[in-house]
Parts: C-alpha cells; sequence; structure tokens
C-alpha cells in the first residue's frame, strides 16, 4: 500500500454525525458519533462505506450506542454495508452497544471482502446497563450478519433474541448470566493463514473473566472470534490485545482510536 488515503464522499444527517477524517500515516481514522442520547423509537441509519483497492480506514465509535426505550409496537434500525476492494484494508471497532430496558432493536450489517482485501470488523454488545442492575430486560434484538470474500458466502449469522419469550437461552444460561459482555472479532487477511502463534496467544488470554472460542469461516482466509466477558473492563483488554497481535501478524500500524 502507498500514498495517502483520502474520503472522497461524505453524505449524512440524524442520529449520526460523521467527524472530519484524520491520516495518521497508517489509516484513515472516521468517527462515526451519534449526538442524541442514543437510538429512540423509529430511528432508522443506513451506513455504506466502500474502501477502494490499496486504501486503508478505520472506523471508530467514541460513545456507547444506546438503544433506548420503546413502546411496545416500536423499533429503531441500524443497517451497514461494508465494502473493502482488492488489497484495501477496513477496521470497524465501536463502542458498546447497549440493550437498554424495554427497547426493540434490528442491526443488519453485509461485509464484502474482495481478493487480497483485509478486514479487522467488532461486535460489541451489552445486553442492558450491567452496573446498574439492568440485565436482558430489552424487548427484542435482531442481528443479521454476512460476509462475503471474493463473492462467496462465508459467514451468515441470523438470531432473534426476546428474553420475554425465553429466546436467549444461548446467552442466559449459566455462563451468559456470568460473563454478559458478548464480542464478535471478524478477521480476514491472505496472511493470517498458518499462525499457528497467533491462535496460541489469543487462547492463552482465556482466564475466569474470559471466555474465547474461534472458528476459521467457510470460505477464504478469514475466521471469527467470539468472546464472553464478566465485566467491560476485561473484554476491553482482551479487544485491544487481538488487535494488537492481529496487526504485528500482517505487518500494519494500529491506528490510534482517539485523536492525538
Amino acid at each position: 500500500m502507498t500514498g495517502k488515503s483520502v474520503l472522497t464522499q461524505k453524505d449524512f444527517k440524524t442520529p449520526i454525525h460523521i467527524s472530519k477524517p484524520y491520516w495518521d500515516g497508517n489509516s484513515l481514522l472516521l468517527n462515526l458519533m451519534c449526538p442524541t442520547a442514543g437510538m429512540l423509537a423509529g430511528d432508522s441509519v443506513d451506513l455504506s462505506i466502500r474502501t477502494k483497492s490499496e486504501a486503508a480506514i478505520t472506523v471508530s465509535n467514541p460513545s456507547s450506542l444506546r438503544i433506548h426505550k420503546m413502546d411496545s409496537n416500536e423499533e429503531a434500525n441500524w443497517n451497514q454495508r461494508f465494502t473493502i476492494e482488492a488489497n484495501a484494508f477496513l477496521e470497524n471497532n465501536p463502542e458498546w452497544l447497549i440493550l437498554q430496558g424495554d427497547s426493540s432493536f434490528t442491526q443488519r450489517t453485509t461485509i464484502s471482502v474482495d481478493r487480497g482485501g483485509e478486514l479487522f470488523f467488532i461486535e460489541a454488545i451489552s445486553p442492558g446497563r450491567i452496573a446498574h442492575g439492568e440485565a436482558f430486560t430489552f424487548r427484542r434484538f435482531r442481528n443479521r450478519l454476512s460476509l462475503r470474500y471474493e463473492g462467496a458466502l462465508s459467514l451468515l449469522e441470523k438470531h432473534t433474541i426476546e428474553p420475554r419469550r425465553n429466546s436467549a437461552s444461548s446467552w442466559t444460561n449459566d455462563l451468559g448470566e456470568t460473563y454478559p459482555f458478548y464480542v464478535s472479532i471478524l478477521l480476514v487477511s491472505e496472511r493470517l493463514s498458518n499462525s499457528a502463534t497467533f491462535w496460541r496467544a489469543i487462547y492463552e488470554k482465556q482466564s475466569e473473566g474470559l471466555k474465547i472460542g474461534s472458528s476459521q469461516l467457510a470460505n477464504g482466509p478469514c475466521w471469527n472470534i467470539k468472546l464472553l466477558a464478566k465485566d467491560p473492563i476485561t473484554a476491553r483488554k482482551a479487544i485491544a490485545f487481538a488487535r494488537q497481535r492481529f496487526y504485528a501478524e500482517i505487518g500494519r500500524n494500529p491506528t490510534e482510536l482517539r485523536r492525538q
């Protein structure tokens, strides 16, 4: 990768604000912010990001995305599409998605990676304001995610969680009750293939407060790491460690998520 990545087109409206981009010599940092209190009933976001060939972008959300209480017939929606062209790089590193009491939220994610493209993509979800004793009191959370590499499906996830209908058992069992903070990390890079030392380092981070699982996906040089943590600090440390090791493995320098 040579030269400087630039933002060629930007368009947004409430409830999302896109900051002025910052090039640090490695990647173009772009902060997405929700200047309101969070997602309210009827709010809808459509996000589309294309990283063109040889470009590098780091997308960050510096504040948690809170989904607020709403009436039983209402919901909020977030639709996001990411396209990573050949030999391009994209990191998506948001803060927590917090599903507050009596909220209903649908998130749809579509990711397409061309040959030689690289990806570090995070989903970090909290089932409520845990510090305030609120856990799994949201009404409904629907999540749809697809990842394609060279046009072929690598991952398809579809789930609907409604705690009041007992459909959250995979998250609220003995493990989930102790470890409510959920993180999913998608990794795509041809340079990550055959990297036993990377995976050994990731697994060695497992502890009493952190459970880790991973798998190679159905198509292409694509992997998924799943984390369950008992508190957000433990989760943050695990994310930071995975991020640092991934960047070292693929020979890139990570961008500081908060501009200095």
